[in-house]
């Protein structure tokens, strides 16, 4: 099965539950062939999908994983966690996400001054989930360390951070990140120039959003 089919049925159970076990549906084969980010994500939905402890000591070398996300939701999973490798980016937001969590472990830490230590990826990515932190960040700053793409790529999830950008910078040019800003906010439609995009990102703008650029194109 390929590892899109694999998500697919991982991201069916979080909605409907009661398939698994069924057909193409089993547990332990799901578990084997999907990634442990997936796996976090459904026990955000569906804690009751729980893997047996081996499963968690195997996470110990992955220092990717939405450990913020999955406590904020579900705290009881934080007898799982290997502290070690949870990286700089999740303990800010575990931080703001879990606190209670946060100063059990960390009772001294101050998880600000981790900001300084992030890179311009993982600042876009606090930025993405934790738009509250609006007044923490400096906007300047951030303006020097990103590119285009950087923006682009949290207006698609926040949209409101617009009034930071310059939009003279991409207006009616190519890039790469239109298609994945403009299906989640359409309404930036009107600095895109469709004559710039490519056939392969038009098609995919079309498929989420198919009032923009001539129709829907299934």
């Amino acid at each position: 099965m390929a590892q899109c089919e694999i998500w697919k049925k991982i991201d069916e159970l979080k909605r409907n539950p009661e398939l698994a076990g069924t057909p193409g549906y089993e547990f332990d084969y799901l578990l084997k062939k999907s990634d442990a980010i997936d796996w976090f994500l459904l026990l955000m939905e569906q804690p009751h999908f729980i893997p047996p402890h081996d499963w968690w000591f195997d996470l110990r070398s992955r220092c990717d994983l939405p450990w913020a996300m999955l406590l904020q939701k579900q705290p009881q999973f934080e007898q799982y966690v290997h502290w070690e490798s949870v990286s700089r980016l999740e303990l800010v937001k575990l931080a703001y996400m879990a606190p209670a969590i946060f100063r059990k472990h960390f009772p001294q830490g101050r998880p600000w001054d981790l900001y300084a230590f992030l890179t311009p990826m993982e600042k876009r990515a606090l930025l993405c989930d934790l738009p509250q932190l609006e007044s923490q960040v400096d906007w300047d700053e951030l303006d020097r360390e990103w590119e285009n793409g950087d923006w682009m790529l949290l207006l698609s999830y926040q949209p409101q951070f617009e009034k930071y950008f310059v939009w003279s910078r991409i207006e009616k040019k190519p890039s790469p990140f239109w298609d994945i800003l403009l299906r989640s906010q359409p309404q930036f439609a009107c600095h895109c120039d469709p004559t710039q995009l490519d056939d392969w990102q038009i098609r995919r703008i079309r498929k989420r959003q198919g009032q923009l650029f001539g129709g829907d194109d299934q």
